[in-house]
C-alpha cells in the first residue's frame, strides 16, 4: 500500500513539475557498429567568410601577355687565332665580367678517365708559369675581384669579375690560366683527395645516390651518361692525363669568350688580341658519340641503405635534345606534370593520405637527348603506393595531355619571371654562353617567351604522348631493403638489389701507370713474378730492443699464397743464451713461439684477432710481390708527387690496401726503375722499408740490403741466401708443442 502511494505521489509531481530527462538509448553489447540506435550527427557550424560582401578589395591584375625580351646590343667577332668573342656593353655599374667557355666537359671524358675535366678546371687556379696558387689569389683579391673555374656536363667555364678600373687584371689572369697552367703535382694530389671526399659525401646522400643510380640504370655501362664518378676513377687520374686533356681540348677554335659591363668595345679588341694572342690555334678533337641503349618494359633497382626510414624514388625515361622541335611543348607539359607546387605529381603525393612530401619532374636541356626524371621521397611503408600514384599521373598525361587551364598556368609561370634573369650585364653574358654552346644565338634569348606562348593544348598533348611511355621506364628506390622488398614481392614487381656502398659504375681496367710498368719490368717481369711458388731467405743484421741495438739473424719462408714462417734469433749482449722468436701462419690460423717474460721458458700461443690481421697485412705487402698488387687492374692507385731521398729522385705511387684503408706508398727509383722504399701508416704509426743493393737471382732482382724504421724500432739486414721455389716441408708451418 505504501509503495502504491509513493508511485502516485511521484506521478503527481511529474505532472506538475518539469518533465523528466529522456530515457537513455539502449545499447547492445558489441563494438558499437551494429544493432545500435545512434543520435544524428551534429551539423558543423557554418563558416563565416569575413570577406563576403566586401567591394573594396584589390583585384589581382591579369598576367601580362608574353613579350620579347629587350637585350642590350651584342657585338661579336673573332680574334686572329679563331677565338669567338661576344661583347655586351653596359655602364649601369662600374663592373666588368669575363666568361670563357671551352667545349670540353663531362660528356667528352673517356671511360677510363672520369673526372679529368673537373680536375683540370680546378687546377687552372692552382698555378701558372707566372703565379702559383697563392699568387693568383693575391692578384685577384688585391683588386677586390673574383676568379673561378668549373666544369659542367658540356663545357669548362672560367669566369672573372672586377671593377671596371681593374679590368686589365681579368684580361691578364684568364689568358694566363688558359695558356700557361703548370698543374703542380702537389696541388693535384690535394684536389684529388678533396674530390674523392666530395664523391664519398655525395654518394652517401640518399637523394644524390638515387639520381646517380637512375642515370646508370637508364643509360647503362656503355654510354657516358651512365658512368658515375668514383674514388677509383679520381685516384687513377695522373698529371699526364690532366696535361693531355688540356692540350687536346683547350684550343681557341673550341672556345668562346663573353665580355660584359662598363667597357670600351673599340679598345677591348686590341686588349684581347694582345692578351689572348699566345693561345695558339690547334685542331679540335671530334666529340665522342655513343649508341643510344634501348628501353622496353620496366627495370627496378633497390639501393639498400639500412636504417633509412624514408625512400627516395626516381622514375626515369629518355628525354629530348635541346634543339628538338618539341622542346617548348615539353616545357609546358612538364610544368603541368611536376613543375611546381600545383603540379599533378605534387597534388598526387600530397593528397588524401599524404603518401609523399614533395614531387617534381625535370628533363635535361643538352645537345644530346638526355633524361626525363620524376622524383619524390616518401615513407618506406608507402613506397609502392607512391610509385603507383606517380606512374598513374605520367600515364594520364601521356594519354590526355595537359588541360587548357594547365597550359595557361604553365605559360604564365615559365614566361612570367624570364625577363628577371637579365638584370645585370653578367647575367646576359651567362645566358649567351648557354645559347651559343647549343648553336642558338641571341634570338633564342630574345624570343624565348614568345616561343613558349605559342604552345597550344594540342601541341603539348602530342609531345607528351610521343615522349612519355608509361610502359618503358626505370625506377630506383633508395631505402631500407628489408622494408621495401616485401612490398615489391607482394606486388609482383621484379627488381635487382645493390648495396648503397657498391660502386655505381663497374670498375674500369686501368692501364698500368708508367712507373709501375717499368718497375715490374725492372724487377724481372710480370710473368716471372706471377710464377713464383715460394721464397726462402736468410739475413743477418741488427735490430733495436728498448733503445739498444742487438745482433739478429732472420730466416724467412713464404709459400704462396698464404703460408709463412719467420724465425728471428736475437743475440742480446751479456745474455746467457740467444733468444729465438718464431711465427708460423697457414691460411687463417697462426701461432707464435717465444720466451715467457716471467719464467723465461718457451711457450706457444695462437695468433688471433688483431695479431692475425697484422700477419695478413705482412703477407699482402710481401716486398717481392707488392708490384703485382700495384699491377692488378682492380688496384686503387693514386700517383703522388715525386720525391728526392738521399739525392735520388723517386716516382711515388700510392696503393690502397684492403686492410682498414691503409695506403702503401711505393717509391720507384727514376734511374733504375726499382723500388727503393715502401712506406705505410697504420693507426698513426708510420713505417719505412728501404731497399738497396739489388742483385739478380734466377732472373729476378732482389734487394740485398733492407732497412725498416718505424714504431720506435729500427732493423737493418743484409741478405745472405735467397732461394726461389725451394722444396718446403709442410711440417714447417705446423704448430709446435706447447712448451
Amino acid at each position: 500500500m505504501r509503495k502504491l502511494l509513493l508511485l502516485a505521489a511521484l506521478a503527481a509531481l511529474a505532472a506538475c513539475g518539469p518533465k523528466p530527462a529522456p530515457a537513455p538509448i539502449p545499447m547492445l553489447p558489441g563494438d558499437g557498429d551494429a544493432h545500435v540506435v545512434k543520435p544524428p550527427p551534429a551539423k558543423p557550424p557554418t563558416a563565416v567568410d569575413p570577406w563576403t560582401g566586401r567591394n573594396d578589395l584589390i583585384v589581382p591584375p591579369a598576367p601580362a601577355p608574353p613579350a620579347a625580351v629587350e637585350l642590350p646590343k651584342i657585338e661579336e667577332y673573332k680574334l686572329s687565332n679563331g677565338l669567338a668573342v661576344y661583347v655586351v656593353k653596359s655602364d649601369r655599374l662600374p663592373v666588368v665580367a669575363m666568361q670563357l667557355a671551352v667545349r670540353a666537359g663531362r660528356m667528352q671524358e673517356p671511360r677510363a678517365r672520369l673526372g679529368v675535366s673537373e680536375l683540370t678546371a680546378d687546377m687552372l687556379v692552382k698555378g701558372t708559369k707566372l703565379h702559383d696558387a697563392a699568387g693568383l689569389a693575391k692578384a685577384i683579391d688585391g683588386v677586390g675581384g673574383t676568379i673561378a673555374a668549373d666544369s659542367t656536363f658540356e663545357a669548362t667555364l672560367v669566369s672573372c669579375s672586377v671593377l671596371a678600373r681593374n679590368a686589365n687584371t681579368c684580361f691578364e689572369l684568364v689568358p694566363e690560366m688558359i695558356t700557361q697552367p703548370t698543374f703542380p703535382d702537389a696541388e693535384l694530389t690535394k684536389l684529388r683527395e678533396a674530390l674523392a671526399a666530395t664523391i664519398r659525401q655525395r654518394l652517401d646522400e640518399a637523394s644524390t645516390l638515387a639520381s646517380s643510380h637512375a642515370q646508370n640504370l637508364l643509360w647503362g655501362g656503355d654510354h657516358v651518361r651512365g658512368w658515375i664518378n668514383s674514388e677509383q676513377s679520381i685516384a687513377s687520374i695522373k698529371r699526364d692525363d690532366v696535361v693531355a686533356w688540356h692540350r687536346a681540348w683547350f684550343v681557341p677554335g673550341n672556345a668562346m669568350l663573353v665580355v660584359t659591363g662598363d667597357i670600351d668595345p673599340k679598345k677591348l679588341k686590341a686588349d684581347l688580341e694582345r692578351t689572348f694572342g699566345a693561345w695558339r690555334k690547334g685542331p679540335v678533337p671530334p666529340a665522342p658519340t655513343y649508341p643510344e641503349p634501348g628501353l622496353s618494359g620496366s627495370r627496378i633497382r633497390i639501393v639498400d641503405k639500412p636504417g633509412q626510414t624514408q625512400t627516395h624514388i626516381r622514375i626515369a625515361q629518355y628525354g629530348i635534345k635541346h634543339d628538338d622541335p618539341r622542346f617548348f611543348d615539353t616545357l609546358v607539359w612538364n610544368h603541368a606534370l611536376g613543375g611546381g607546387i600545383g603540379s599533378r605529381l605534387m597534388k598526387a603525393v600530397r593528397g588524401d593520405g599524404a603518401k609523399g612530401y614533395v614531387a617534381s619532374s625535370t628533363f635535361d636541356r643538352n645537345l644530346d637527348r638526355g633524361s626525363f626524371v620524376a622524383s619524390t621521397v616518401t615513407r618506406n611503408a608507402d613506397v609502392v603506393a607512391t610509385a603507383k600514384l606517380m606512374l598513374g599521373e605520367i600515364a594520364k598525361l601521356a594519354k590526355d595531355g595537359p588541360t587548357k587551364e594547365e597550359v595557361g598556368a604553365a605559360v604564365a609561370a615559365i614566361t612570367g619571371g624570364y625577363g628577371l634573369r637579365f638584370q645585370a650585364a653578367a647575367d646576359v653574358g651567362a645566358a649567351l654562353v648557354g645559347a651559343e654552346l647549343h648553336g642558338f644565338g641571341r634570338e633564342y634569348l630574345t624570343n624565348f617567351p614568345l616561343a613558349v606562348a605559342k604552345v597550344e593544348v594540342a601541341d603539348a598533348k602530342q609531345a607528351a604522348g610521343e615522349i612519355l611511355d608509361p610502359k618503358a621506364y626505370v625506377m630506383v628506390l633508395v631505402g631500407d631493403a628489408k622494408d621495401l622488398e616485401p612490398q615489391l614481392k607482394k606486388e609482383g614487381w621484379r627488381y635487382e638489389k645493390v648495396a648503397s656502398t657498391d660502386p655505381i659504375s663497374p670498375p674500369v681496367r686501368q692501364p698500368e701507370a708508367p712507373a709501375d710498368a717499368k718497375a715490374v719490368a725492372a724487377k724481372g717481369g710480370k710473368a716471372k713474378l706471377q710464377n713464383l711458388k715460394a721464397i726462402k731467405l736468410t739475413a743477418t743484421g741488427t735490430t733495436t730492443i728498448q733503445g739498444q741495438s742487438v745482433p739478429v739473424e732472420i730466416s724467412r719462408v713464404f709459400v704462396l699464397p698464404d703460408k709463412m714462417r719467420i724465425d728471428a734469433t736475437i743475440k742480446p749482449p751479456r745474455a746467457p743464451r740467444d733468444v729465438v722468436v718464431s711465427i708460423g701462419v697457414s691460411g687463417e690460423t697462426g701461432w707464435q713461439r717465444g720466451p715467457d717474460p716471467k719464467t723465461n721458458e718457451y711457450i706457444v700461443a695462437d695468433i688471433t684477432g688483431s695479431g692475425l690481421a697484422s700477419v695478413d697485412f705482412e703477407r699482402w705487402r710481401e716486398p717481392e710481390l707488392i708490384l703485382l698488387k700495384a699491377a692488378d687492374p682492380a688496384a686503387k692507385l693514386a700517383p703522388a708527387p715525386d720525391e728526392t731521398i738521399d739525392g735520388k729522385a723517386y716516382a711515388v705511387v700510392r696503393l690502397r690496401s684492403p686492410f682498414a684503408e691503409v695506403d702503401v706508398s711505393l717509391y720507384i727509383d727514376k734511374k733504375t726503375k726499382l723500388v727503393g722504399r715502401m712506406s705505410y701508416s697504420d693507426g698513426g704509426n708510420a713505417e719505412n722499408d728501404d731497399f738497396a743493393d739489388y742483385r739478380d737471382v734466377g732472373g729476378l732482382k732482389f734487394a740485398y740490403k733492407r732497412t725498416s724504421v718505424g714504431a720506435g724500432r729500427s732493423t737493418a739486414l743484409d741478405l745472405k741466401t735467397i732461394e726461389i721455389d725451394p722444396k718446403v716441408d709442410p711440417a714447417v708451418f705446423a704448430k709446435p708443442a706447447a712448451k
